[in-house]
């Protein structure tokens, strides 16, 4: 008996140690890659750091970075190829991407989205 909850609680431990490894590196929790727009998502920023509850607000938002990640998905492929041009029209889909969330958004939350956003999209290219 003592040997059975002996392998009991070593399995139990074995399960917390392996859970919170790959939890600690998961790509999206560091901030690198992941969804959409790299480790900074715009809706993700505008629900949870801004605090906005709106439904009509949140779905607009959602429909814009989905827009955006639409448009700008073979630019970055094409940038990742090398192509300069593809980087500064993929920057400017950011860009416009930003505006449009901000245009959603009171004086004070463009403030603080400004902040929390990196400019020009990720940190560190393509």
């Amino acid at each position: 008996m003592k040997k059975m909850i002996r392998m009991a609680m070593m399995a139990a431990a074995l399960f917390a140690v392996t859970t919170s490894v790959a939890h600690a590196q998961d790509a999206q929790q560091q901030g690198r890659g992941g969804g959409r727009g790299g480790g900074r998502n715009p809706l993700t920023i505008v629900k949870d750091s801004l605090g906005v509850t709106d439904a009509g607000i949140l779905a607009k938002v959602d429909s814009i970075v989905k827009a955006a990640a639409a448009e700008s998905a073979p630019l970055q492929e094409a940038a990742r190829g090398g192509d300069a041009d593809a980087m500064t029209k993929a920057r400017a889909v950011t860009t416009k991407r930003n505006a449009a969330i901000k245009a959603l958004l009171t004086p004070e939350q463009q403030t603080k989205f400004d902040a929390l956003m990196p400019a020009g999209g990720r940190r560190g290219g393509f």
